[in-house]
């Protein structure tokens, strides 16, 4: 089964004020500096201090657990929420979740535009120590993981067509045991707009990370890749209406051959209308169906989804946004014996952002999932988990960032499996700082607690992981 994947020491200036100043909130700009030899001097000096990469995976989000389509609760992975937006056209992205993961990695490519144009490159260096990077309950191995990222973004708009594909590639190594690899993410948009009332969103992504497996007889270092390619759009009604319709693909497969998902594959179609107020508030109703299989399940093979689901993004003021979605989802799967694993209920979140003053800003929220069990004759997963998240920009170059995640997570009505009536509880303190020392370079420090305590012992696990990054941008 698959546990928590280690912290990334890819913590940057750009991921840490995107998750201490959401979008929509005026945040302050460091002060242009005359370009020099200095920064590309300092790069090389820290990316040789720093032996390799921002190791891959961080408790860090963009906001932290503010984005409702990057929830690290999912179970499974296989939730299709709608990403908090103020513009209801954006579609309704599935949450990129490792699987059994409690802390979901943050990758830095992101298809979202901002002020900058043409071709940007970047490169990372870093290196972390976890003290039981198996994450198991007895014969902890602490390791060092080190690594090197190259990463590549271009955004253009043309007349009302805004294009932005941001790639990456990391490479990681473990000094202890033989789980070194490479990863390759992507993201690309489309955000088109045709006349006055047509406009939408062509994307694909592909992320992949370190899963971390332990059963509590044998226990390894897998590697997780999840894909999402969808097309979007909406046709304005007028009065703030519109209708909404929409195609999705997503994909996970893991090399650990007992994830919980099975390797999940599904297509969906999306319907839906939205109301946009005049404030910026928006209300959207939508119905999805979608159509599923699983690579590696023992028993099963296929599911139909049947979801509707409200959200809300509601603008309080300048300084304080909040973001709601209620939904039920009802999952059937196919087969004789397969009415044993379909599932339905409520599932949904609800978060805040709150910038408090200029230099400080909180985001906390709930979310509720549910997820497929295959391994066994029956059963499935659900999971609550809360968040609170403080960040205190302490200089125009420094920024704190405070992270505290709290899960409990059911395995109901497990039949045929050792997972018979488990249940795990999961903490998750993080500590983060990053230090912009010039325009182009960034240095980031940061300290994360992991502690699962299981009804069955031999899933407990406590760890401690401390990593260093550096970060060149040009």
């Amino acid at each position: 089964m698959s546990h928590c994947p280690p912290v990334s020491l890819r913590v940057t200036m750009q991921s840490m004020t995107d998750c201490v100043f959401p979008q929509g909130v005026p945040r302050e700009r460091t002060p242009m500096k005359k370009l020099s030899i200095r920064p590309v001097l300092t790069a090389t000096a820290a990316a040789c201090l720093l032996p390799a990469v921002a190791v891959a995976q961080t408790t860090l989000q963009s906001p932290p657990g503010g984005m409702l389509g990057e929830s690290a609760a999912q179970p499974a992975g296989q939730s299709a929420a709608t990403p908090m937006t103020t513009d209801m056209t954006v579609p309704m992205t599935v949450p990129m979740s490792p699987a059994q993961a409690m802390s979901q990695p943050y990758s830095p490519v992101s298809s979202n535009a901002d002020q900058r144009e043409g071709f940007h490159f970047r490169g990372m260096a870093g290196v972390e120590r976890d003290s039981n990077v198996l994450r198991t309950a007895t014969g902890q191995i602490s390791d060092t993981i080190t690594g090197l990222g190259l990463g590549l973004r271009y955004q253009k708009r043309i007349s009302q067509q805004q294009i932005v594909v941001d790639a990456e590639v990391d490479r990681y190594h473990y000094d202890k045991i033989s789980a070194g690899f490479t990863a390759f993410n992507y993201s690309a948009a489309w955000n088109f707009k045709l006349g006055e009332r047509i406009d939408g969103i062509a994307s694909a992504d592909r992320r992949q990370f370190r899963d971390v497996t332990s059963n509590g007889v044998a226990n390894g270092i897998n590697r997780r890749t999840e894909r999402n390619e969808l097309f979007e759009g909406g046709y304005k009604l007028g009065a703030g209406w519109r209708v909404l319709a929409g195609l999705q693909h997503q994909a996970s497969r893991s090399t650990d051959p007992t994830a919980w998902d099975a390797n999940l594959s599904e297509t969906s179609g999306r319907v839906g209308t939205s109301y946009e107020f005049a404030s910026g508030s928006t209300l959207a109703l939508r119905y999805r169906h979608g159509n599923g299989d699983y690579s590696n399940s023992p028993i099963i093979t296929g599911f139909n989804d049947d979801e509707i689901e409200g959200t809300m993004h509601w603008v309080v003021s300048p300084k304080t946004t909040v973001d709601a979605r209620l939904a039920h989802l009802r999952r059937d799967h196919d087969g004789a014996n397969a009415g044993a694993f379909n599932f339905s209920g409520l599932t949904g979140s609800a978060g805040i952002n709150w910038a408090i003053t200029g230099k400080t800003s909180l985001a906390a929220g709930y979310t509720r999932d549910l997820a497929s069990y295959v391994f066994g004759t029956g059963g499935h997963l659900e999971s609550d988990r809360w968040y609170i998240g403080p960040t205190w920009r302490a200089t125009e170059l420094i920024t704190v960032n405070l992270r505290y995640e709290h899960e409990n997570r059911k395995f109901v009505n497990i039949t045929g499996s050792g997972d018979v009536g488990r249940r795990d509880k999961f903490d998750v303190a993080n500590l983060g700082v990053d230090w912009a020392i010039r325009r182009t370079i960034n240095l980031g420090a940061q300290y994360r607690y992991e502690k699962r305590s299981s009804s069955l012992p031999a899933f407990n696990y406590r760890a401690n992981v401390i990593g260093l990054t550096a970060r060149l941008t040009i």
